[in-house]
């Protein structure tokens, strides 16, 4: 386990290095694309004789998975394996303090192995060479995890908790009706993160378009973007006022590009993955594109001496007082592997982990917050499981149905491969 550089203290507990978004970059690098995953899919239909077609649910038109004779739920009733239980999840994107916890819950062992991006996850799950129990898919990405027949069917006779503990709006989410093949893990905005000390939160408190901060010279090479084509990209959209990236056409993606390309001049602009919760804390920026969950993070990354005490701040343009453009807001998930070993002992650890007091103790190292109906936003920062000045990153239920709230969704080929040209011409200034 890598720790945090001062190997920072929460109520909880040491803190790791963080959580999977750090490695998001590897993934855009990498080149995950549906376009890569689509090849993938008639690869596998070509050798089974199948036509596979990934169903791709949105929230006005919501998506029941398919089921399919090869790939069964479990029996109810059955008695949990001897384990090892085997994860496979993203870098860093769950508590190692609830390993054990869990092991002694569910009566077995556990394995963790990590992948740096889908493309790696999807490419080694497929391969068959591989073999894992429970497994982190983001909830955009469920479509293609069902086509590719990588995940089983649950049986919720084992996972009481989703009923009782689940906020109803995620136990039967618009991309995988019924929660069929998967359960909600963690939620997060993406906003807009600063330290007060370097930044006025009055130039983006209040506007009708706070994305527009991104633009304003006054902070000329102290801002960052994120090197991911996907959040930038959706961001400069926003701005843009289109109110669905997905249905863009290609004249407004590219505008979006130019709109980036004009910041090169304008902002000096950097893009990191790590600007938020690291480049925020050490100074090296004042403002940055920020996930909910980063923002609370980024109190455990400044140096020692420093008095962090009110310093950050953040906003979510979708909830923002004044403002009339949208903001993304989504989820990843837990799943079990089709042709698990231990497909009892997989359910009875999702079903742990569904628990309010568990998702509570992984929430305290990952920073990312457990979709709980008894977790109150207000109780959050009262009782200091986050800083008074950041309660603007405590997601609530009611937040998914916003009228400027955007949940992302997996994108069709040809419009995913359109953003990723567009934005690398925008990385490349032109």
């Amino acid at each position: 386990m890598v720790y945090h550089p001062r190997e920072n203290w929460t109520r909880r507990g040491r803190r790791g290095l963080y959580s999977r978004r750090d490695f998001i970059q590897r993934s855009t690098a990498a080149g995950l694309s549906l376009t890569a995953f689509s090849s993938w899919l008639a690869a596998c239909g070509g050798a089974t004789g199948e036509d596979i077609e990934v169903v791709i649910g949105t929230p006005t038109s919501p998506a029941t998975q398919p089921l399919f004779d090869d790939v069964p739920a479990i029996e109810s009733s059955l008695a949990p394996e001897a384990g090892p239980l085997r994860i496979y999840n993203w870098e860093d994107y769950i508590n190692p303090e609830v390993i054990p916890l869990a092991e002694e819950a569910i009566g077995a062992p556990i394995e963790v192995t990590i992948f740096y991006n889908e493309e790696e996850a999807f490419g080694k799950l497929l391969s068959g060479e591989v073999q894992y129990d429970v497994w982190f898919p983001a909830g955009e990405s469920i479509g293609k995890a069902v086509a590719g027949k990588l995940i089983q069917p649950l049986n919720h006779t084992y996972l009481p908790n989703l009923e009782q503990y689940v906020w109803p709006e995620l136990k039967s989410p618009f991309y995988d009706v019924d929660s069929l093949y998967t359960v909600p893990y963690v939620v997060y905005q993406t906003g807009i993160g600063w330290r007060s000390d370097l930044f006025d939160p009055a130039d983006v408190e209040g506007l009708a378009n706070p994305w527009d901060v991104f633009w304003n010279p006054k902070y000329k090479g102290q801002t960052v973007l994120y090197d991911d084509f996907r959040e930038t990209m959706q961001m400069a959209m926003f701005r843009a006022g289109i109110t669905e990236p997905r249905d863009a056409s290609a004249a407004q993606v590219e505008a979006a590009a130019d709109s980036l390309i004009e910041l090169i001049d304008l902002m000096n602009i950097r893009y990191r993955i790590d600007g938020a919760y690291q480049g925020i804390p050490d100074g090296s920026f004042a403002l940055s594109l920020a996930w909910s969950g980063d923002m609370v993070n980024a109190q455990y990354y400044f140096p020692e001496e420093a008095d962090v005490n009110g310093v950050l701040g953040y906003l979510w343009p979708a909830s923002a007082d004044g403002s009339t453009v949208n903001g993304l807001i989504a989820n990843d998930t837990m799943a079990v592997v089709k042709g698990a070993a231990s497909p009892v002992l997989a359910h009875n650890f999702i079903n742990w982990m569904l628990d309010e007091a568990n998702s509570l103790e992984n929430f305290a190292w990952l920073g990312y917050q457990p979709p709980q109906v008894g977790l109150d936003p207000a109780v959050l920062v009262t009782d200091a499981w986050i800083p008074e000045n950041l309660a603007a990153v405590a997601i609530t239920s009611e937040d998914f149905a916003r009228p400027r709230a955007v949940v992302p969704t997996q994108l069709t080929p040809e419009t995913e491969t359109l953003w990723a040209q567009q934005w690398s011409r925008a990385k490349a200034g032109g």
